[in-house]
């Protein structure tokens, strides 16, 4: 039981990791709130990557961090920022209130990010990792889907109290302090004194798999934006509706989380090239949609296969790195993820406005 409650207190810190669109639903109450105030709905928008910049920045200079503060502590103050950062819209519907609010939610993000993922990679070898990390997968969708779909319960009482869902990082916090182990590190790591370095086979094998993982969480971002949006605009479904489709494209990323050791037995090296073929498939379904069943069956599709490549890469990382610099390679993928989360606002005006363009003159 003990060491089902300490993997579990490990898992659980992946459920707040992918909640920066999680309050996604508010978005059309957002723009018409803050367009009363002057502001563009594209600036509104951004209000959702702004987190995952500080994200990106927080992992920049972890490292410095890392030697004034220890694991445990980094994760209490990044859970201790998630929940009352994350939270203050409740508290006023100012503009400048909410970019306060998203940068504390990146930084708390980021303190924990890399930590959630190495700590696994560090303490569990051969299936038990691969099972985990799925796991761990799961866990992080399973956190977005349940705070999405309580978000579209609360956005009728008002788009601001949509972020009180992030309180909910306070009972993980607790549960972290109770059960995780104080040192979670295993003892064939530690004790390795050796300073490992990167080749340079790594390094290209490295940003090859987050440019990867980055493109495909800057799609899935993007989705999580505009899906609300394009509900709302082609009079498709309420808020609710909206919300339910994007937790069932997450609860697909749960099924993918549980079926992942399995299928990485089944394809192995071919998983990834596997799963991106499904994954566009669900795409072009999204993209033709026009009414909420082929649209939820497009974002079922791709949920599931989206996370079984982004689980893949994390997985290709633990394997093919060195123990000693599996926390440095995390983090250079979790920069080119949150990157793609980042731009997924500014890419998808980017493509609106090429697509008017190449239309225009017909």
């Amino acid at each position: 039981m003990k060491a089902l409650l300490e993997k579990l207190s490990l898992l659980s810190l992946s459920l707040m990791l992918v909640s920066t669109f999680s309050t996604s639903t508010a978005l059309p109450q957002m723009i018409s709130t803050f367009q009363q105030q002057g502001y563009a709905a594209s600036q509104v928008e951004m209000l959702f990557s702004i987190s995952s910049f500080a994200i990106m920045g927080m992992l920049v200079i972890n490292p410095f961090l890392d030697r004034f503060l220890s694991e445990r502590s980094s994760i209490i103050l990044g859970l201790s920022f998630i929940a009352f950062g994350g939270s203050l819209p409740v508290v006023g519907k100012t503009y400048a209130l909410v970019v306060v609010s998203r940068v504390l939610l990146g930084m708390g993000i980021g303190l924990i990010n890399a930590r959630a993922i190495s700590i696994i990679s560090e303490n569990y070898q051969g299936n038990e990792r691969a099972q985990m990390l799925g796991f761990r997968g799961s866990f992080e969708v399973l956190g977005n889907a349940f705070l999405t779909a309580l978000v579209g319960f609360l956005v009728p009482f008002g788009w601001s109290w949509a972020f009180i869902v992030y309180l909910f990082a306070l009972p993980i916090l607790l549960f972290y302090l109770l059960f995780a182990p104080k040192r979670a590190v295993v003892a064939e790591v530690a004790s390795q004194k050796t300073s490992a370095k990167f080749t340079k086979k790594d390094i290209v094998y490295i940003v090859g798999l987050s440019l990867l993982a980055g493109f495909v969480i800057n799609i899935n971002s993007a989705n999580s934006l505009r899906i609300p949006v394009i509900v709302d605009q082609l009079h498709l479904g309420s808020p609710r509706q909206a919300s339910l489709i994007l937790s069932g494209m997450m609860l697909m990323g749960i099924l993918s989380g549980i079926c992942f050791e399995g299928l990485l037995a089944r394809f192995k090296k071919q998983l990834i090239i596997v799963s991106l073929l499904p994954f566009a498939l669900g795409l072009f379904m999204l993209g033709v949609a026009h009414n909420l069943w082929l649209m939820l069956i497009g974002t079922m599709l791709s949920g599931f296969w989206y996370s079984i490549v982004v689980t893949s890469v994390f997985s290709n990382v633990s394997n093919k790195i060195s123990p000693q610099l599996i926390g440095h390679a995390t983090t250079l993928v979790l920069l080119f993820c949150n990157f793609g989360g980042a731009s997924a606002a500014l890419s998808s005006v980017f493509f609106q406005k090429s697509i008017h363009n190449l239309v225009l003159p017909l």
